[in-house]
């Protein structure tokens, strides 16, 4: 009888765990099509791929159901050779890094890198990898991992850091030395806030002078300061840089 019992009760939970896994897949894929990139889920003990969403042009051409069949080893056979090393880098101080944290703070750290891999013409595109655990075992261990593909803002491979949604303290990698540099995050003016939320909205300078009640050397006068802030050189710069690091 408790055979029986044990054998549907496990059944049930099953099915339970197959519906909450519907559920999530779906809320993934609807979240991936109202985004620019790709996502997909990673299991790190079977290096499969549970879930992918759609983006070829960010993944050598091949569909996603192509991508699942090669799992993890796809970046290793598509990334360029010279950048194989970020990814060991990775694999090996990036996850050595959330060892030293709770299973919940696990859950809020976030690690970014930037690698070349070939599209579907055969030229190396740089993109970003941001990638989050949501599984942990029970030993500590993270299992499963999503990540957020994306085209990179960046010139250069690399640019290993681990930032958290509960921190304003962020580490960034420095791939000569081996070692980790803690740094603060940046935080923009509410002036600086005003003005690059009205460029996204398509407005000029002048017409943002003008919702601001200022002159439109005031707002290149502060529109200066943020380039010199953030270590860009134009607003199409800024823009991406502010909104790919959550700054307004």
């Amino acid at each position: 009888m408790s055979y029986f019992s044990n054998s549907i009760r496990s059944s049930v939970e099953g099915r339970h765990e197959k519906k909450s896994d519907e559920k999530y897949y779906n809320a993934l894929k609807a979240l991936s099509r109202t985004s620019f990139g790709c996502i997909y889920i990673l299991d790190l003990k079977t290096e499969k791929m549970e879930f992918i969403s759609q983006n070829p042009f960010l993944f050598a051409g091949l569909s996603s159901k192509e991508v699942e069949k090669i799992g993890y080893k796809f970046f290793r056979k598509y990334a360029k050779e010279e950048d194989i090393k970020i990814l060991k880098e990775v694999n090996s101080a990036g996850f050595r890094f959330f060892e030293c944290l709770t299973h919940e703070e696990k859950k809020s750290h976030t690690i970014s890198y930037d690698f070349h891999i070939k599209n579907e013409n055969n030229t190396d595109i740089l993109i970003n990898h941001k990638i989050t655990p949501i599984e942990i075992c029970d030993e500590g261990k993270i299992s499963k991992i999503v990540c957020k593909v994306s085209y990179s803002l960046n010139k250069t491979a690399g640019n290993i850091s681990v930032s958290s949604t509960s921190s304003d303290i962020f580490w960034k990698y420095n791939l000569s030395t081996g070692k980790w540099s803690e740094e603060s995050k940046i935080t923009l003016k509410s002036r600086e806030v005003e003005i690059i939320r009205l460029y996204l909205q398509g407005l000029k300078i002048e017409e943002i002078a003008q919702h601001l009640f200022v002159s439109p050397t005031t707002i290149k006068f502060h529109r200066s300061k943020l380039f010199e802030k953030i270590g860009v050189n134009n607003i199409t710069e800024a823009i991406s840089y502010v909104v790919s690091n959550n700054l307004i």
